[in-house]
Order: structure tokens, then sequence, then C-alpha cells
């Protein structure tokens, strides 16, 4: 998978899911706020990655969740 930059989220679909790479140590802060607009998802830090991992819930619509995480702290 690609890199990504750990200052802003990036969106992945892999098979029939949805992840997001979130800055590292700040992943559980986006799943609060997807849950807060009704997204599930379940966070994990990675052992030595420039990231947090957040695996959304099957069949999240990604142009909602794309614009719930551009929206993210502005």
């Amino acid at each position: 998978m690609a890199q990504t930059d750990s200052a802003a989220p990036a969106l992945f679909r892999v098979v029939d899911r949805l992840y997001v790479h979130a800055p590292v140590g700040r992943g559980e802060e986006l799943r609060i706020h997807l849950a807060a607009h009704g997204v599930v998802a379940e966070t994990s830090r990675l052992a030595e990655a420039g990231f947090d991992r957040l695996m959304l819930e099957p069949g999240a619509d990604e142009e909602v969740v794309r614009a719930i995480v551009d929206a993210w702290e502005r």
C-alpha cells in the first residue's frame, strides 16, 4: 500500500472495505469524528507505521466518508 503524508488522512479501498490512514496518534480522534456522522470504524496502530489505520464498516459510502474526512478539523 502506498505511503501517506502523516499530516493528512488518506482514504483507500481494498476489495469491499474502506480504510483511512490518519496521522500517528490521531486515529481514535478521527474514529470518534466519523462516529459522530454515523460511520462505524475500528482503529488500529500498526507497529512501526507512520500512520494509524481505521477500518470502516462494510458498505460505508466512499463519497460520504471522503467528505467527512476532508472536513475533519476545518
